[in-house]
């Protein structure tokens, strides 16, 4: 059987750093400095590349926000389940032990 020591401050801040992840990628426009950039070569054969890469740029910056942000969903969802145990656990140990 394992052993699983629970911080319920250290999971809140890890949510808080997935959840600032998740936010600080979809704010990045990779992309638009990309067009920006191509906009400045026009006729170069690099321009139709600059493009490509700013749209798999863009599919791939907001597939990691979409895993930042399911990791903050699961993080909260098993803080949740541990707080509601230790609630339990706390209460049905009052019925055993008696009042303290």
């Amino acid at each position: 059987m394992s052993e699983i020591h629970v911080v319920p401050k250290d999971m809140k801040a890890s949510i808080d750093v997935a959840t600032d992840a998740e936010g600080a990628v979809r704010k990045a426009d990779s992309a638009g400095y990309l067009s920006k950039a191509g906009a400045a070569v026009p006729g170069a054969e690099s321009v139709g590349y600059m493009s490509e890469l700013g749209t798999r740029w863009t599919d791939e910056t907001k597939t990691a926000a979409d895993s930042s942000q399911k990791l903050a969903a699961e993080m909260q969802k098993a803080l949740n389940e541990f707080e509601a145990a230790d609630q339990a656990a706390g209460q049905n140990g009052g019925k055993v032990m008696g009042p303290n």
